[in-house]
């Protein structure tokens, strides 16, 4: 089950010193952790004004995350950040994109 990483602390130190890879729409700050299972802080633009469409953006990357994080590397806290432009992603695109993104921290 995902864990979400919730100390303001943590989450300054993972932007600061964390390694970012990109494949548009989004954009992936990783950085390893001592714990044996991952943590993921869900973020959007800040040009999506309403509350519903940032929310259905978080909604969507914590389903592709549940689906798929038995194949992801372990020991990591993981940023992503999305894009307007996730809204028109299809689900298949947005599992391909999110997957790829986050098998290339191995």
């Amino acid at each position: 089950m995902e864990e979400t990483l919730k100390s303001r602390k943590e989450i300054q130190s993972l932007f600061k010193i964390g390694k970012r890879i990109s494949h548009f729409p989004i954009v992936l700050v990783y950085l390893p952790n001592p714990l044996s299972k991952n943590r993921f802080v869900y973020c959007t633009e800040r040009g999506i004004k309403t509350a519903v469409q940032r929310n259905r953006i978080k909604r969507k990357l914590r389903a592709v995350i549940r689906e798929e994080e038995k194949n992801f590397p372990n020991g990591f806290d993981i940023a992503i950040l999305a894009k307007r432009e996730i809204l028109d992603l299809d689900h298949e695109k947005l599992v391909k994109v999110l997957v790829s993104l986050i098998n290339r921290i191995r």
